[in-house]
C-alpha cells in the first residue's frame, strides 16, 4: 500500500473529524495550556508504543530510545531550534489577535502555502513546475475565500499595519518550521548507528514532544501558581479529550506527510479537509454557507486535483530541467521512497497547531 496516499487521506480525515469535534467542545471554555500539554503527552505515549510494538517489547524500546533517541544530542539540538519556531509562533499568534481581525489574519495567514514552498526550494533543493506554482497561488486564494465568506464572529477588531506585518512574520516563521522539519526528517544521519534503528519518524516526535512537554510543563507550572483557584481540567468535557487526542494523532499523521511526501502536499490535504469540515458541519448544525465560500472550496478542490495529476503539468525541455542535488538524490534513496513532483498539506506545525486551534477560541466564539 502506497502510504503517501494512506498518510494523505488520514490527514484529510484527522483535519475534518478535529474541526467538527473542536466545534462541540466549544460548548465549555476549558485550561488550553493543559490541553496543549496533554497533546504533547499524548503523542509522546504514542509514539513510545510504536516503537515498543516495532521492537517487541518495552524492554527493548526504552534501551532502544535510551541509546538512540536521547544519545543523538545533535538530533536533540535540531528539535531544540524547531520548538523555539513553534515557541515563537504560538506566542506572536496570540499577540497578533490583539491587532489584526480575524478576516484579515486567516487571509494573509494563508501566505505560509507560498512561504513554505519557497523554503523548501531554498532549504531542500526541491523545484516546482509553473504549473503547481499556479495551483498553489490557487490553494492559498480558495482557502482565503473560504475562511472569510462564514460569518465569523463577534469580532470587530480593526486591523493595524503592525498586526498585519505580525501575520507575515508568521507565515513566514510557519513556513520555516516546516521546511525545517521536513529536512531533519530525511536528512538527518547520527554520527553512531545501530542494528535495526528507531524509524526517524517516531524517533524525531519523540524527541520533540520531550522538549514540547517540559516547555508546556513549565506553562502549566507557572499558571498554576499565578492564578487562584487554578484547575488543571478546568471546563473538561468528553469531547475536549477528542480533540486532544485527534490533535495527537495529527501531530504525528502530519510528520508521516511531510516524510512520505512532502509539506505542499500537507497543505493541500489541510486545505481541502476544512472545506470538508464546513460541508460535514452545514449538515451536522443546520447551517448554511455562502455562495462565496463554493468558490472558495472549488478552488481548493480544483487545485489539489491539478498540483497532483501530472497530465495538468507542463513537460520541460532537457534544457530547462532543474535536477536535485546529488545528496538530494542519496537521501531519497536511502529513505527507500522517491518524492514525486508532488509535495505536502496545517500549519507543521506538530506543536503549533495543536495550540492554534485551542487559542483561536477567542477570537471565533
Amino acid at each position: 500500500m502506497d502510504l503517501k496516499v494512506v498518510s494523505f487521506v488520514l490527514l484529510v480525515v484527522q483535519n475534518t473529524l478535529l474541526g467538527i469535534v473542536t466545534k462541540y467542545s466549544r460548548g465549555t471554555k476549558y485550561n488550553a495550556t493543559s490541553a496543549v500539554m496533554l497533546i504533547e503527552c499524548s503523542k509522546f505515549v504514542l509514539c513510545m508504543l510504536i516503537v515498543a510494538y516495532t521492537k517487541g517489547g518495552i524492554q527493548a524500546c526504552w534501551t532502544s530510545v535510551q541509546r538512540e533517541v536521547f544519545g543523538d544530542r545533535e538530533g536533540f539540538k535540531k528539535m531544540i531550534f524547531l520548538a523555539l519556531l513553534y515557541a515563537g509562533q504560538n506566542t506572536v499568534a496570540l499577540l497578533s489577535y490583539d491587532y489584526v481581525d480575524v478576516a484579515t489574519y486567516n487571509v494573509v495567514y494563508q501566505l505560509k502555502i507560498v512561504t513554505t514552498a519557497f523554503f523548501m526550494v531554498l532549504l531542500l533543493k526541491r523545484s516546482f513546475n509553473i504549473v503547481q506554482w499556479i495551483a498553489m497561488v490557487a490553494l492559498m486564494v480558495g482557502v482565503a475565500i473560504c475562511s472569510t465568506a462564514r460569518p465569523s464572529s463577534k469580532d470587530k477588531a480593526s486591523s493595524s499595519l503592525v498586526g498585519i506585518f505580525m501575520v507575515l512574520g508568521l507565515a513566514i516563521n510557519s513556513g520555516i518550521a516546516a521546511a525545517y522539519l521536513e529536512m531533519v526528517l530525511k536528512t538527518h544521519k547520527p554520527h553512531q548507528t545501530f542494528p535495526n534503528p528507531i524509524d526517524p519518524l517516531w524517533k524525531t516526535n519523540i524527541q520533540l514532544a520531550v522538549i514540547s512537554v517540559a516547555a508546556t510543563g513549565l506553562g502549566v507550572a507557572h499558571a498554576a501558581y499565578t492564578t487562584k483557584d487554578f484547575s488543571f481540567f478546568e471546563g473538561y468535557n468528553h469531547f475536549t479529550y477528542g480533540v486532544i487526542a485527534l490533535q495527537a494523532c495529527g501531530g504525528l499523521i502530519i510528520a508521516a506527510v511531510v516524510r512520505y511526501s512532502d509539506n505542499v502536499v500537507k497543505n493541500f490535504g489541510t486545505a481541502l479537509s476544512l472545506v470538508l469540515s464546513s460541508l460535514l458541519a452545514n449538515y451536522l448544525f443546520h447551517t448554511t454557507s455562502p455562495p462565496m465560500f463554493y468558490v472558495g472550496g472549488f478552488l481548493v478542490v480544483a487545485s489539489v486535483f491539478v498540483y497532483g495529476d501530472k497530465r495538468f503539468h507542463l513537460q520541460a525541455s532537457p534544457e530547462t530541467i532543474v535536477k536535485p542535488s546529488k545528496e538530494h538524490d542519496d537521501l531519497e534513496s536511502g529513505l527507500g521512497s522517491k518524492n514525486d513532483e508532488g509535495h505536502s498539506i496545517q500549519d507543521i506545525k506538530i506543536a503549533p497547531e495543536a495550540t492554534e486551534t485551542l487559542l483561536s477560541q477567542r477570537t471565533k466564539e
